[in-house]
């Protein structure tokens, strides 16, 4: 799973607004503006990284543009557009914590994978590890229990 931050003028109530997507480029609202401060278009595997930069972006864009009210809001566009909401600052560290510990990771190393079902597996076992080497780990240790 991946995150995007992006700067947006939401359509039609004209909001600005620091998103964060959740799901990689494909979902990101339309009304996104060009790139203008470091992290923004960028993808995150760590949802509270995510947050990070786009707290950082939403305080760049608010010393340059101090009359108007920068929101960052977070969510899932499933592919449509779907402006989010702007939270408060606990809202948004509690969301990015349920989102990392939600994470699908390796069975071998504990890494996050990017993709829930994308992984590789060793027969006789539901584990997915995030490279084939973590695999043959896990099997090699797995036959030395089973001796």
């Amino acid at each position: 799973m991946t995150y995007i931050v992006t700067r947006q003028l939401q359509w039609p109530s004209g909001a600005t607004v620091v998103e964060i997507s959740k799901g990689g480029w494909d979902y990101i609202n339309p009304d996104a503006l060009v790139k203008k401060y470091e992290g923004e278009f960028e993808e995150f595997k760590d949802p509270r990284e995510a947050l990070k930069t786009a707290a950082a972006v939403a305080k760049h864009w608010q010393r340059d543009e101090p009359a108007q009210k920068i929101g960052i809001a977070a969510g899932f566009t499933a592919g449509f557009t779907m402006p989010f909401e702007p939270k408060e600052t606990d809202e948004l560290d509690k969301w990015a914590g349920e989102e990392f510990l939600s994470l699908p990771r390796c069975a071998g190393c504990g890494e996050i994978l990017e993709e829930p079902d994308a992984g590789f597996r060793i027969e006789g076992s539901d584990d997915l590890f995030c490279s084939e080497h973590c695999a043959e780990n896990a099997s090699s240790e797995r036959w030395c229990e089973e001796e």
